[in-house]
């Protein structure tokens, strides 16, 4: 599979996961919705910025736009040390947890 149909499934899934039309997207984008339906269906390939404001919109990274990768990004930094802090201490609890009930983490 080549990244360039990966990359088109990607956008129609975390669209659809989304629920936003090809029109909001292409809104949020500053494009128009044919664009939007042109790199769904493989015929355009998005620019560069493009891809990385749509990991933004989508929750994503820029790498798991193009492999499917389910890892989530949330933006902390305007966060307080403090907060921050609480956060990353709150994930390995979580993820300690996980280990001790042996749960596998979901996929």
């Amino acid at each position: 599979m080549t990244i360039l149909y990966e990359l088109c499934e990607r956008i129609a899934e975390l669209r659809w996961q989304s629920r936003i039309t090809q029109a909001e997207l292409a809104k949020k984008l500053g494009v128009t919705r044919s664009a939007v339906n042109s790199w769904e269906l493989g015929l355009s390939i998005p620019q560069l910025k493009h891809v990385i404001e749509m990991a933004k919109i989508f929750n994503t990274t820029v790498d798991g736009m193009i492999n499917g990768s389910d890892q989530v990004v949330v933006n902390i930094t305007e966060l307080s040390k403090k907060e921050q802090e609480i956060i990353f201490n709150l994930v390995d609890c979580l993820k300690a947890r996980r280990d001790e009930e042996e749960i596998p983490p979901e996929k």
